[in-house]
């Protein structure tokens, strides 16, 4: 008489638990990866802001005024990264008499847009 293995494979209990263990961790993972790519684009976005400002300190120092448009601030040789705009673009002239330059960039797969007053706040980058 020949012997039988009872214990030759997992049931179907165990194997529906290691996969719903799987899927948790997936989800969590899968989570995890849309907040960093999130943190990727804000980073992108507030890049070109600090560097939007760059472009105006340099067309200030050429043209002794703010570019009007930023169409005007792109022509002069900044760009923007893939997938980031201007959302808001004013300029304006304080009481002193100096032009002043308000941008909003967002990058189009983040939910967040960024903010910064030109010089009034200088290098200070805020979220909106």
């Amino acid at each position: 008489m020949g012997r039988v293995n009872k214990d030759t494979g997992f049931t179907l209990v165990e194997l529906l638990i290691a996969i719903a263990i799987i899927a948790v961790l997936a989800a969590i993972a899968i989570m995890q990866l849309q907040k960093f790519r999130i943190q990727a684009y804000d980073a992108t976005a507030k890049a070109d802001l600090s560097n939007a400002m760059k472009g105006l300190e340099i067309y200030l120092t050429e043209y002794n005024t703010f570019p009007a448009t930023p169409a005007g601030l792109l022509a002069s040789g900044f760009s923007l990264s893939k997938n980031v705009s201007f959302s808001k673009y004013k300029v304006e002239t304080m009481s002193d008499g100096n032009p002043t330059a308000h941008m909003h960039l967002e990058h189009g797969s983040s939910p967040n847009a960024w903010h910064a007053n030109y010089p009034k706040e200088g290098s200070e980058i805020e979220i909106r």
